[in-house]
């Protein structure tokens, strides 16, 4: 039978997860975002450890940066550190070791990992307490199809206190069995658009088999070996795209701090409008630059770019009061935070994905300012 047979299972799961990541490949963009917006809501409806004020305090959440169409928690994960949750990301610090834990904060800086993934900069060691799973594929009995490197269970057998493990992913995933081998550890639980199933292994003592614990079904594939857009990768035309759309935003914000600055009842300091000014500047440099590479064009654009920007601020529009120039400002900044948030895991160019994480934290700077000024 094929469950004795470890190379027969090893080429079954090799293809099952080409088969289901295919799947995964098809789904709208609505259906990622309904999918990501329930499997948010389940979590923290049937988890005590992700509602609950107090054991928020107490929470170390640990999550991986969404890639090739996984359920992007960046928003639930924000949402618990508002009340006093801390977050890390899994770090790959050497092949076919455990993985390491590291700090991770909006807004901080970040760098690309051993697989193309963002991570953090600084190493700054935790001990998560929940786990948010990425799933390929899950069973009936708790166990995760994962990508077939094995650092997830590996890490899991050496840690001294294991956290809540939640796997996390599409119903479409699931599968009758995986086939589990002595190496395989259960989930917790896993949690998808269909609902939430708990198993609660977390007290159970994990045992491995050191003869197959090197032996897993694949590789880790490495994320340049890949098509882009089968890993969701926005297009270089998309990418062309998205950056204009970001420039008119920025535009449109410094034609409006111009019009607040003019006003004698501006409800923000001369201070702060100054402060965002210059955070605004170098935000639309470094649209230009990025523009400029994408387009092939020459140092002249961003001149070219320049003269739009004071053609733009130069235009009058139809007068507002203060504080509608400033409710503007805010909507126009909170539709940047949520596109870059979205956009992030599906940018290739390592500078600009680090460029744009450093626009979503400089942007959550100024809604802050715009708020408390």
């Amino acid at each position: 039978m094929m469950k004795n047979d470890w190379k027969t299972i090893q080429s079954w799961r090799k293809s099952t997860r080409i088969e289901l990541r295919s799947k995964r490949k098809e789904l709208t963009v609505e259906q990622r975002a309904n999918t990501r917006k329930t499997v948010s809501d389940l979590l923290q409806h049937n988890f005590k450890e992700l509602q609950n004020p107090d054991l928020l305090k107490e929470a170390c959440i640990c999550f991986c940066w969404p890639f090739e169409g996984e359920i992007n928690f960046l928003d639930l994960v924000r949402e618990a550190l508002k009340h006093g949750a801390t977050a890390a990301l899994p770090v790959v610090v050497e092949k076919n070791k455990p993985l390491e834990f590291w700090a991770w904060h909006p807004g901080m800086k970040m760098v690309r990992g051993i697989w193309d993934i963002p991570m953090p900069e600084e190493r700054i060691p935790v001990t998560p307490t929940i786990a948010l799973v990425p799933l390929v594929g899950f069973d009936d009995e708790g166990y995760r199809l994962g990508y077939g490197g094995g650092y997830f269970d590996r890490t899991l057998a050496s840690l001294d206190t294991r956290p809540l493990t939640i796997g996390v992913g599409y119903s479409s995933g699931h599968l009758e069995t995986i086939y589990p081998q002595p190496h395989d550890i259960p989930l917790d639980a896993i949690v998808t658009e269909a609902g939430c199933s708990i198993f609660r292994n977390r007290g159970q003592q994990i045992t491995t088999d050191s003869a197959n614990i090197e032996s897993y079904a694949s590789p880790p594939c490495f994320m340049h070996e890949v098509d882009p857009i089968y890993l969701g990768y926005k297009s270089r035309p998309e990418v062309i795209d998205l950056l204009n759309d970001f420039l008119a935003r920025e535009l449109e914000g410094i034609k409006i701090i111009s019009h607040i600055t003019k006003q004698s009842d501006a409800p923000i300091s001369n201070h702060s409008l100054i402060q965002i000014s210059e955070m605004k500047d170098k935000i639309h440099h470094m649209l230009s630059k990025h523009i400029a590479q994408f387009t092939n064009v020459s140092n002249s654009a961003e001149h070219s770019v320049k003269e739009k920007k004071k053609a733009h601020v130069a235009r009058i529009d139809s007068p507002q009061s203060s504080d509608q120039n400033l409710v503007k400002l805010k909507s126009i900044h909170h539709q940047s935070i949520r596109m870059l948030q979205d956009v992030l895991p599906r940018i290739k160019d390592n500078q600009l994905a680090l460029d744009l994480q450093n626009m979503l934290g400089t942007h959550e700077q100024i809604i802050r300012k715009l708020t408390t000024s």
